[in-house]
């Protein structure tokens, strides 16, 4: 019976917990669909929060769109073409950059990086060399390149380099290469003159055997023995190519004397007075391209500036023949020898080497993040492949350890002795020295820019005389810098 009633108390129970249950159920139901719905509406504003979040991150990480304005010469002669092909690749990578380039030529670019600059539209990166780092600093448009780049990418560069383009301890320019500038000449026609050309290459000149050789290879109304540009910014190539032979390699001297005030100096004025009245080259201004057009199609026998990639230049354009694209006069069987300058009494042999880079500038529409754009860029273009490409066509090993590795296994369509004599000037260069301060630079190039180069320019012409230009230097130079800042003696290295 205990049994019996304990079962069925249990079997109440377990029927009132099912009874309870039954109505929970119902109720439950209601509830369950109502958190459901929460929380799919929940979930449709988390994934919508979740979106916003992600475009507003994707917004944030995408950069700015940002313009970069670039102005160079014809570095070499498809320099044009390949910035449009390095632009390419690089704003296919940086979609959010443009970049406006604008070509122009060897005379009128330094003019117009000035001109721009001083009404503060200077474009974001333009091209020279060195010297005009001071100016560009104290026009205010000079840009700390270190404060935009990465260490570890500066530190692709050669330090000798970088020290080229540093003044007062702060980097202003990335290099696209060191080179040597000097004179180029017609083998044969200097054999013809009695050169000794393989001795000259391997161990120089002095200035009397020049003046010998050049009087030697000059026929009237034919064939001048030197041309040398001298038109426009290439007089500047003039007096530094031809300073390094009166013993003038830098402005300044060891002691950071201003050198064009020197006995040197006035030794080169008068030689090159003597040069120009003997009838051996021009009286007149020559444009920067004509000079290797001269020598390509026989009207001089020597030419200046020249480089060792004038190489390919002359073997290319005789390998137009074949098309009719050469110069109209091209000599067929010109072989092209790579000269270093003659030096006069007491000089020790030299080359003049120098620095060509490209420079970051600031304008008015400049930001730190802007800047950061055109640095990135600037390190692009003077890198890697881009860069050794630039390197080959001028013969010159990079700057850069990137660019070095990018030249590995190339050959280069140049001569033994060119090659070797190409080496040995470079070992002959000798580096600014260290110390020179921003207006000590910027005033040096001013007063080449505003005096040496128009002074310069009359002299060849035979309108001013050795004596009154070099007057007009040391009043000039000794305004700027202090008769105490500049040498007026006979100095060597």
């Amino acid at each position: 019976m205990k049994k019996l009633v304990a079962t069925l108390l249990a079997a109440a129970m377990a029927m009132s917990l099912l009874t309870g249950c039954s109505g929970g159920n119902s109720g439950g139901n209601e509830t369950a669909s109502t958190t459901a719905a929460t929380t799919a509406a929940a979930k449709e504003e988390t994934t919508a929060a979740a979106a916003e979040t992600t475009a507003a991150e994707t917004e944030a990480e995408t950069p700015d769109p940002d313009t970069i304005a670039v102005m160079v010469p014809p570095v070499t002669g498809d320099y044009p073409e390949l910035m449009e092909k390095w632009i390419a690749e690089y704003t296919a990578d940086h979609p959010w950059i443009t970049v406006d380039l604008t070509n122009t030529s060897w005379n009128e670019n330094p003019d117009k990086i000035s001109t721009m600059a001083l009404s503060g539209e200077a474009p974001d990166i333009v091209m020279n060399d060195f010297k005009m780092l001071g100016t560009l600093v104290e026009m205010g448009v000079a840009v700390n390149v270190a404060d935009y780049m990465d260490p570890e990418a500066l530190a692709d560069y050669d330090q000798n380099a970088l020290d080229y383009l540093t003044l007062e301890g702060t980097l202003y320019a990335l290099p696209l290469y060191m080179t040597i500038q000097a004179l180029g000449g017609n083998k044969a026609m200097m054999e013809a003159a009695g050169a000794d050309v393989e001795k000259i290459q391997t161990e120089g000149w002095t200035w009397d055997e020049f003046l010998e050789i050049i009087k030697n290879g000059t026929v009237k109304d034919q064939t001048w023995g030197l041309t040398f540009a001298s038109a426009g910014s290439s007089t500047k190539d003039f007096v530094n190519i031809f300073g390094v032979a009166a013993g003038i390699n830098n402005d300044f001297t060891p002691s950071l004397k201003y050198a064009y005030t020197s006995e040197n100096m006035k030794n080169l004025l008068s030689t090159v007075e003597t040069l120009v009245s003997s009838g051996y080259m021009p009286n007149y201004g020559v444009e920067a391209g004509q000079r290797l057009v001269m020598l390509q199609t026989g009207q001089t026998m020597v030419t200046g500036k020249a480089m060792p990639l004038f190489e390919s230049n002359v073997k290319n354009n005789i390998a137009a023949l074949a098309d009719g694209s050469a110069l109209e006069g091209t000599v067929e069987d010109l072989e092209y020898v790579f000269l270093p300058v003659p030096t006069l009494e007491n000089v020790q042999p030299a080359c003049y080497g120098i620095v060509d880079c490209l420079i970051p500038c600031r304008n008015q529409n400049s930001t730190d993040e802007h800047l950061k754009n055109v640095c990135d860029f600037l390190n692009f273009l003077t890198s890697g492949e881009r860069i050794a490409e630039v390197a080959n066509q001028v013969y010159l090993p990079a700057v850069c350890e990137s660019g070095r590795k990018a030249q590995e296994g190339t050959v280069l369509d140049q001569s033994d002795a060119n090659a070797a004599a190409s080496e040995r000037c470079l070992g002959l260069v000798i580096a600014p020295p260290t110390g020179v301060t921003t207006e000590q630079s910027a005033n040096a190039d001013t007063i080449m820019t505003e005096v040496i180069v128009p002074k310069f320019q009359a002299l060849i012409a035979g309108e001013t005389t050795a004596d009154d230009m070099y007057q007009a230097i040391c009043d000039a130079a000794f305004a700027a810098f202090g008769e105490d800042g500049c040498e007026t003696g006979f100095f060597t290295y």
